[in-house]
């Protein structure tokens, strides 16, 4: 049995351009550009054109160094360059590798059998983006601490509801009232593998009769991993990047007030105590195109408010590159080493007054 090229998505996005794809496939001429932007009717084999297709639905970017399309048209979606070959050439992403690697193989790092190569490891070129160096953020965030080992099945949702004292020390210590924690479904667990932490649910959107999972945080700062109290815990295979926490509750007579997004849940709860009601939490740095989708969707302005370190604001220039074709994003930079929730209130309405 003969090997297969990997490549990385991550790197087809940084050096495969979308008119390099057209040009490959032979419809470059099928768009002009007009302001810097490629325009032309929507491609996909799946888009039902009518008589007089819109020579203008169709549009290509540059943002950010990242290439971005956008059909305005009946299929009302948007992507990047992996997501355009997958979409025009009808292919999963196992064989959407294969293309990459077909293709552009010569500017791409070919491993075999699903591993990278080590020139592919090494580590990332810094970029300048606007006034700040910057590398791409680690593909790793904060809650994979647990070292939860990858499963080997798909993820299975539950189908129970944890019992939970909202009341907890740690709670109380942290800023989190218990009003707050029993609105949010949270609170110190006593029995099952969350027993010692900080149980919190995520929903899927909109609510479901129960949480898709829980993730835990260990109730104090004695954790370590090596004893078995890693400081956050999640089920194995638990798809984070697929959920928003608190979008449920954000989007809930709020009238249509901008989405807040921060990365953690703490953050996005001392935001809600403050009074900015529609704030949510990505787990992490890193916006996924899963999230992204959840919150284009929600047809809200959107504020990115992530954390003031170097994982924190390249998660935020992607995210803005991400979501800029299909939403208005403004971004709020916290200082150096700061977070969401070591802002006072006032400091909070000072820093979000431009965007609200």
């Amino acid at each position: 049995m003969g090997t297969r090229p990997y490549v990385s998505f991550d790197e087809c996005k940084q050096k495969v351009s979308i008119p390099d794809v057209l040009e490959e496939l032979g419809i470059g001429d099928r768009f002009v550009k007009r302001n810097g932007t490629l325009v032309g009717v929507c491609p996909f084999p799946s888009h039902i054109h009518g008589p007089s297709p819109n020579s203008e639905q169709f549009k290509i970017n540059l943002v950010d160094g990242v290439w971005i399309w956008k059909c305005w048209g009946d299929c009302r979606s948007a992507g990047n360059v992996v997501q355009f070959v997958m979409r025009m050439k009808g292919l999963s992403a196992e064989h959407a590798r294969f293309f990459f690697a077909e293709h552009f193989g010569d500017r791409l790092h070919l491993g075999r059998d699903g591993g990278e190569t080590p020139a592919a490891k090494e580590a990332p070129e810094i970029k300048k983006v606007g006034e700040v160096l910057v590398k791409p953020a680690p593909t790793q965030s904060n809650f994979t601490e647990s070292k939860i080992p990858p499963a080997a099945t798909e993820y299975k949702p539950i189908r129970f509801l944890l019992q939970v004292d909202p009341a907890a020390a740690y709670l109380q210590n942290r800023g989190i009232t218990e009003e707050t924690a029993k609105r949010f479904g949270m609170g110190l667990a006593s029995k099952g593998m969350m027993t010692g932490y900080i149980a919190v649910p995520v929903w899927n959107f909109p609510k479901g009769k129960f949480p898709a999972g829980y993730i835990g945080r260990w109730a104090g700062e004695d954790y370590n991993a090596d004893q078995g109290r890693p400081r956050y815990k999640l089920p194995g295979s638990f798809p984070k990047q697929n959920f928003v926490f608190g979008i449920n509750e954000a989007l809930e007579g709020t009238n249509d007030e901008p989405l807040i997004v921060v990365e953690g849940f703490f953050g996005a709860l001392h935001c809600v105590q403050n009074g900015f009601r529609s704030t949510v939490a990505l787990l992490g740095s890193s916006l996924s195109d899963e999230q992204a989708a959840l919150l284009v969707d929600s047809k809200r302005r959107i504020v990115l408010m992530f954390d003031g370190d170097e994982s924190g604001r390249t998660g935020a220039n992607a995210a803005l590159a991400k979501l800029a074709p299909q939403a208005f994003v403004r971004v709020v930079h916290l200082q150096d080493e700061q977070q969401p929730d070591d802002l006072t209130a006032t400091t909070l309405r000072s820093v979000l007054s431009f965007a609200m």
